[in-house]
């Protein structure tokens, strides 16, 4: 049963902890509004969750049984656990026998044999809090072997003892060291509540080797490269140099793409175009010149700001915990927070078509002048064909027991990218790769946990990918195991922006809705989107998260 307020009239009602709508909460309360923040869910972050093993496993199996038809009758109804689960196809849940060693497996072949280990007794012996996921991962298992089912259940056992041990992302980004969200963490205190390490390294997939080659992102990075040649070090030295002076002026080239512009101006070709495009500006080959370049020159300053890489990845979870810390600002301020709090209906003026708040599943009226709100919130008669819009994003969570990156340094935290055109198949988009570890408090130590992502226009491509970095070629040319999986989960997560909502004339006023996360490898998008509705709602005079002089949470210690 969730917490009744005897306050009932609030300035904004704040609609799912994701993180637009957690920054808003943060920079509203800061202001003096009245801030209430309701979310249906347990844990914080909405569509930007981040899940402990138990979690993540139970997010699974909710979500393939969640897939019903969603009723349109009622306008104002709100359908939030259905409409969440709808954001997610294609799931895939996967646990291998890495953890077990070979005595182990014997041990558990000779108890079997004897009678005294079974799938019941298993399950039997399980703690209460477990057992209803050890049986339906049980369920779930198709093996014709069944000492492989009882490897499985061991280790998915063992998973849940560990559970508190990983922080999986189901949205992962990094913060880059010039972003917009940077200055504001500072500026504001906020920063102070959150953890980051630098990210060191980046890593371009070479078509030709069949592995991760490392991309020279500074000068140290293109001194000590050895797969590219001296004479491409020359050029990439004299690009480098060129984009660190490009001060944002417009360039006169409207009829060329950024890779043609690197090609003709500075005769850079092949992986280090690839590698300047895709892996150090993000952008991709048709990008008008000036947008790369800007992109280019935003990513060279941020070289050395924070550590020797140009991003931060913040530890226990990317924006589920950023959102967690401007949520702490919010109840710093006053504002109200009641987590896994069921809305019912959401209210509106049928003579203004204005929305005066909403009703919770307990009967709990509240009352706002404004009411901010996740997708998922919105009735789904209010949304473009019934709620199914938006795009598809192709993820996978993969856990290993080595790193998926040929680098001295395990722990080190890098992100990587297969171009266009790689092994994979992806065809006209990249994937992106984040690799963590311990460092960032995402796994135990000793195994090592791998983000990737792409459009979900080419079905198998994260798969391929996963299957050459469990790989390694040898000088010899002879292919060799580099890692093993000890478990992971691939998914498709639709992308929803408020930009598909502007035509649609039957949102009611005084509603503001919050994008989903996108595809980007940083949090500019959302930062954006933040800044732009905090001004629609407090006009342009507003004071977006000012710095702090006399800290609130003092008085209180």
């Amino acid at each position: 049963m969730s917490e009744i307020l005897e306050e009932t009239n609030f300035d904004y009602i704040i609609l799912g902890t994701g993180l637009i709508e957690s920054i808003l909460a943060g920079a509203l309360a800061r202001v003096g509004k009245k801030v209430l923040h309701l979310d249906s869910r347990r844990n914080y972050g909405s569509n930007w969750s981040v899940f402990g093993f138990r979690e993540a496993a139970q997010w699974h199996f909710d979500g393939s049984k969640a897939h019903e038809p969603m009723e349109l009758g009622y306008t104002s109804k709100v359908e939030y656990n259905k409409q969440y689960a709808s954001n997610f196809r294609n799931t895939e849940f996967k646990i291998y026998t890495t953890l077990l060693s070979n005595e182990e497996k014997e041990d558990i072949k000779t108890r079997a044999a004897e009678g005294s280990l079974t799938k019941e007794s298993l399950i039997s012996l399980t703690p209460n809090v477990d057992k209803n996921l050890l049986v339906e991962f049980t369920k779930s298992l198709d093996n014709e072997d069944p000492y492989e089912t009882l490897y499985q259940m061991a280790i998915f056992e063992k998973l849940l003892k560990a559970s508190r041990s990983y922080n999986l992302d189901t949205t992962p980004k990094l913060l880059h060291s010039r972003e917009e969200l940077v200055e504001v963490l500072i500026r504001s205190g906020v920063g102070r509540y959150l953890e980051f390490k630098s990210v060191d390294d980046i890593y371009m997939f070479n078509k030709i080797a069949e592995q991760l080659e490392k991309v020279p992102g500074s000068k140290e990075d293109v001194f000590t490269n050895k797969s590219i040649s001296l004479i491409e070090k020359r050029k990439l030295m004299k690009f480098l140099t060129y984009a660190v002076e490009h001060n944002g002026e417009d360039i006169e080239l409207e009829d060329m793409s950024y890779s043609k512009f690197l090609e003709e101006k500075f005769k850079i070709s092949d992986k280090l175009l690839d590698a300047i495009v895709y892996a150090i500006a993000l952008v991709d080959k048709d990008a008008s010149v000036k947008h790369g370049l800007d992109c280019t020159h935003k990513f060279v300053q941020s070289i050395g700001r924070f550590g020797k890489g140009g991003y931060l990845c913040p530890l226990y979870g990317g924006a589920s915990e950023i959102a967690q810390a401007f949520c702490r600002i919010c109840a710093v301020y006053g504002g109200i927070y009641i987590l896994n709090s069921p809305i019912d209906k959401i209210l509106v003026n049928n003579e203004t078509n204005e929305c005066t708040g909403l009703v919770t599943k307990e009967g709990q009226e509240y009352n706002c002048k404004t009411l901010i709100s996740g997708i998922d919130y919105l009735p789904l008669t209010w949304l473009p064909s019934g709620g199914d819009f938006g795009t598809w994003v192709s993820r996978a969570i993969v856990i290993t027991n080595h790193p998926l990156k040929d680098t001295e340094a395990h722990d080190a935290l890098a992100y990587s990218i297969f171009p266009p055109g790689s092994n994979a198949g992806n065809v006209d988009f990249p994937i992106y790769i984040i690799h963590q570890s311990q460092e960032s408090v995402a796994c135990p130590k000793d195994q090592y946990v791998t983000y990737f992502w792409t459009t979900s226009q080419n079905e198998g491509v994260l798969k391929n990918a996963l299957e050459l970095l469990l790989k390694k070629k040898k000088e010899d040319g002879i292919i060799e195991q580099y890692a093993n999986c000890i478990f992971s989960i691939f998914y498709d997560q639709r992308i929803r922006s408020t930009k598909d909502l502007e035509q649609v004339s039957n949102l009611p006023r005084k509603i503001i809705p919050c994008s989903d996360p996108d595809i980007s490898l940083d949090f500019q998008t959302a930062t954006t989107e933040a800044i732009k509705l905090f001004y629609q709602c407090e006009g342009k005079d507003g004071d977006f998260m000012p710095a702090v002089e006399n800290d609130p949470e003092n008085e209180y210690q």
